[in-house]
């Protein structure tokens, strides 16, 4: 408990700045009405922001989240510009970067078709020689590129944007039986909220959680754990998990 106290008023001394992205239904533009991609930032909202202001509070941290283009967030955080970014994938390569926190939410990667192919996904191998739409680069196309790594001929299209994403697909971008792999949750919630006809899942890929990162430049160890311990508090007393059933998000732990 001292070591706790310490750690936080250690991290006290300054604000923490979090980076996020639009990612409904996780993260998304406070005010419906600002842009979707802002480039100059906008305040964030959704049951991830709610879950680190929940954290902050507990650490007396003062704490902001701004919503960028993933990019732009991905590119503040490795440079230090930003104290922490969120959702986020574990990886060796974002590890060396980032201390991160334990798995917050689990959802699952799947694959998306035009209704008027026939395609049905059950392996990985089925994809061999498609061109695969896919968001990023960002811990989706990693984990693609990870699990592909043995199937020939696929070819990846990275596009920046889930929504435009979506919309490539439809229009036939990737031809008729091309496809396209998005987080499921961010897809439904996309198509619907877009009123976007004509496409259909095809198949889960697996499962895949999100944390939280601290930027190694800027937040010590000491620091995230007291992140970390906080995080730990909240979902025993109640505080994380009733956010994540309000906005029906799967646990991670």
């Amino acid at each position: 408990m001292i070591g706790l106290i310490s750690a936080a008023a250690q991290a006290n001394a300054q604000q923490w700045h979090f980076v996020t992205e639009d990612f409904p239904p996780f993260t998304y533009p406070a005010d419906p009405t600002f842009d979707t991609t802002p480039s100059a930032g906008v305040s964030a909202g959704g049951p991830l922001v709610e879950v680190v202001q929940a954290i902050c509070a507990r650490l007396h941290q003062p704490c902001t989240i701004t919503l960028y283009p993933w990019r732009r967030s991905l590119q503040m955080a490795e440079q230090g510009l930003a104290d922490g970014i969120f959702t986020l994938v574990r990886s060796p390569q974002r590890e060396e970067i980032f201390h991160i926190s334990r798995m917050l939410v689990t959802t699952r990667y799947s694959v998306f078709a035009r209704t008027d192919s026939t395609f049905v996904f059950n392996k990985p191998s089925d994809l061999a020689g498609r061109l695969i739409g896919v968001y990023g680069p960002s811990g989706t196309s990693y984990i693609l590129s990870e699990r592909l790594k043995s199937v020939p001929d696929v070819r990846l299209h990275l596009t920046a944007d889930n929504r435009r994403l979506l919309r490539m697909l439809h229009s036939g971008r990737f031809g008729k039986e091309g496809l396209a792999v998005l987080n499921q949750d961010v897809a439904w919630h996309l198509i619907d909220e877009e009123g976007i006809a004509g496409l259909r899942e095809a198949g889960e890929m697996g499962p895949i959680t999100y944390g939280i990162g601290l930027s190694r430049k800027t937040v010590s160890e000491a620091q995230f754990e007291a992140f970390q311990q906080a995080m730990d508090q909240a979902i025993a007393d109640g505080t994380v998990p009733a956010i994540l059933r309000r906005h029906q998000l799967e646990a991670a732990y």
